[in-house]
């Protein structure tokens, strides 16, 4: 089991098999209320502050959420 496991993990932090962008532009093409706008030229704003263009957020949000999703993961390895 621990073999399947770590397949699982080298997989999300490996990226091998599938095409990170490919993910993230899938997934936001997904989202209706973007209405078919291209996720690198829509900005995020808070308060009048420009944070980040949403592609480069989607792109941070994956990588915290698959490590996040690795760690889960690792946690059923038998030591």
């Amino acid at each position: 089991m621990n073999d399947k496991l770590q397949e699982i993990i080298d997989f999300f932090e490996l990226e091998e098999g599938y095409d990170r962008d490919e993910i993230i532009s899938d997934i936001l093409s997904e989202i209706k209320g973007l209405k078919r706008y291209v996720a690198n030229e829509i900005g995020l704003e808070w308060n009048g502050e420009n944070l980040m263009i949403l592609y480069d957020f989607a792109d941070e949000f994956y990588l915290k959420l698959t490590e996040k999703i690795c760690n889960a993961i690792r946690s059923f390895q038998q030591v």
